[in-house]
């Protein structure tokens, strides 16, 4: 919405009164009927996340629409919130020590992978795109400028920092061992005591929020009949369980950080989360018979640098009394979010004894029918 400011002079109330009653006569001759439309003014909206650990880089380029009618309905047609791609020009410039080096050019696409169940236009939809493998990867310690041209005359523009990535900066739990097993419960004769587990990592340069995530991998088995004779299907599932969101105190990198995370959180999370029921059983990771270990737990860390953090804190969920919030883009010539990120993770992480047989004995998870691919084990499925 533009601004306007009043810069007329200032005018006699006689003129006033005279104006007011040929506008009043004029509008009640003509018509009763009140446009609500604003002038249509088609704005860019932009987003983009650049990771330099990815081997391609994607770019939704899409636009404001204004229509008379159902809003919802004009949104399910792709031309009301698409550009053609002839109408644009779209790249992004690697900027290092403010001088203009390699040139990525965006290409254009169409996903099918869009949730139908939205209001806006799916499945298909258009997004760009840049190939940055091999020698075409990101420099984590430049710059990227976005340069988007509409029609020859709209100039689109942002830029954003990268985040630098470097091995072996979570130390808790540990890379590159094979024998890592989380620890949940401590089942003791008379009492389960829950420990918070601490995870721990060194942050890097350019990063300014980190989101810790524990992604727990199980296969489930639906079976034909309550004796578990008849084995019907099995899939794969993964679930989620947030850790917690840690911002450091500046981006320069190299600062210990830590989060608790409390191992009740664990069982509490699979009672809320998966149905009870007599035919399905649940198998905990998957075996890994070199290592004797099952594999079923990974530790993420989603980072962002401080463009995205801040856009984050914007738009996280309002809990306070003033239900308002501030807009918020980086992007010159139009809206949206021009920013980078990556994903850090210690992945194929096992699980002790007592987290299993908690597991599979406690009162809040038992009915869930967990158990073990270790053959070895009193827990196993077999």
């Amino acid at each position: 919405m533009q601004e306007k400011t009043d810069s007329h002079p200032i005018v006699k109330s006689g003129t006033v009164f005279l104006l007011a009653a040929i506008f009043t006569l004029g509008f009640t001759r003509c018509t009763t009927d009140v446009d609500l439309t604003a002038p249509y003014v088609s704005i860019p909206v932009v987003f983009g996340l650049l990771d330099a650990e990815a081997d391609t880089q994607w770019v939704r380029i899409n636009r404001t629409w204004l229509g008379d009618g159902d809003q919802t309905q004009i949104a399910l047609i792709s031309d009301s919130s698409e550009y053609e791609t002839s109408r644009l020009s779209t790249r992004f410039v690697e900027v290092v020590n403010e001088i203009d080096t390699r040139v990525f050019e965006l290409k254009d696409t169409l996903l099918q992978n869009k949730d139908e169940d939205g209001v806006f236009f799916a499945p298909e939809h258009q997004a760009y795109f840049a190939v940055t493998r091999g020698n075409e990867s990101l420099n984590p310690d430049a710059l990227y400028r976005l340069e988007i041209v509409i029609d020859d005359s709209i100039n689109v523009k942002a830029v954003t920092n990268m985040i630098s990535v470097s091995a072996g900066n979570i130390q808790q739990p540990p890379a590159g061992l094979d024998n890592i097993k989380l620890n949940f419960a401590n089942v003791g004769p008379s009492q389960v005591v829950y420990p918070n587990y601490p995870f721990k990592w060194r942050s890097t340069a350019g990063a300014s929020r980190y989101d810790a995530v524990l992604l727990v991998h199980f296969i489930e088995h639906y079976w034909a009949d309550d004796f578990h004779t008849v084995l019907d299907s099995s899939r794969a599932r993964t679930i989620e369980m947030p850790i917690g969101t840690v911002n450091p105190s500046d981006d320069e990198g190299n600062q210990e950080l830590e989060k608790l995370f409390d191992g009740q959180v664990f069982f509490t999370t699979l009672k809320t989360r998966l149905d009870k029921n007599i035919r399905i059983t649940r198998e905990l990771g998957v075996w890994d018979a070199e290592s004797q270990i099952a594999r079923a737990f990974d530790f993420l860390l989603i980072v962002a640098n401080e463009t995205l953090a801040i856009y984050l804190d914007v738009n996280a969920p309002v809990t306070g009394i003033i239900q308002e919030r501030p807009e918020y883009s980086n992007v010159s010539g139009g809206l949206g979010l021009w920013a980078s990120r990556t994903t850090q993770g210690v992945f194929g992480l096992g699980y002790t004894t007592d987290t299993i047989e908690h597991l599979q004995e406690g009162d809040d998870t038992a009915e869930l029918n967990f158990c073990t691919p270790n053959p070895f084990s009193e827990y196993t499925c077999q």
